[in-house]
């Protein structure tokens, strides 16, 4: 049999983990608080530098949505590229969406996260049609696509996907 003195030092043990469980959301929500932006900003600039090193590589931005040709030059391959991305909000950026949506005014940090989304994106598209040899991308499109939770509880959606394509050109 179990001596009392055991089964209290067990009940002390299962409690100091169940506060510690418990606790896990709201430290990762402070840090989220504390480091989100902090990380934004640095996947910003990081796709800012990819994308002015693209430009410079091209001799200029090669996506472009016009739908023919910008030189006029013998094409020898075309090809349909693609990339995409999903994004979603962190715990910090949904928190002062909900506060918001309460209290009213724009909501700023959902654009910031969309911009990222799409700039990551587009310069998928820069890094395939440079790693496969082709000068310019033509006709590039943007899509989006709301995911929601997969659970009937959770309404409104979790993340964005962001799918860009167009055509790849290579010249003689």
């Amino acid at each position: 049999m179990v001596s009392e003195e055991t089964l209290l030092h067990l009940v002390g043990l299962f409690s100091v983990l169940g506060i510690l469980l418990a606790s896990i959301p709201v430290v990762g929500w402070f840090v989220s608080m504390l480091f989100s932006r902090r990380i934004h900003r640095k996947k910003v600039a990081d796709i800012m530098e990819r994308v002015s090193v693209s430009v410079e590589r091209f001799g200029g931005d090669p996506l472009t949505n016009v739908r023919s040709c910008s030189r006029k030059a013998e094409i020898l391959e075309v090809k349909m590229i693609s990339a995409n991305i999903v994004v979603g909000a962190g715990w910090w950026n949904q928190f002062v969406g909900f506060w918001h949506s309460v209290i009213g005014g724009t909501i700023t940090n959902f654009d910031d996260v969309l911009m990222l989304a799409r700039q990551d994106t587009m310069q998928r598209l820069r890094d395939q049609a440079a790693a496969e040899g082709y000068d310019e991308v033509i006709n590039v499109r943007l899509e989006s696509a709301r995911l929601a939770a997969l659970t009937s509880g959770n309404k409104g959606t979790k993340a964005i996907e962001i799918f860009a394509y167009g055509t790849a050109v290579k010249y003689a």
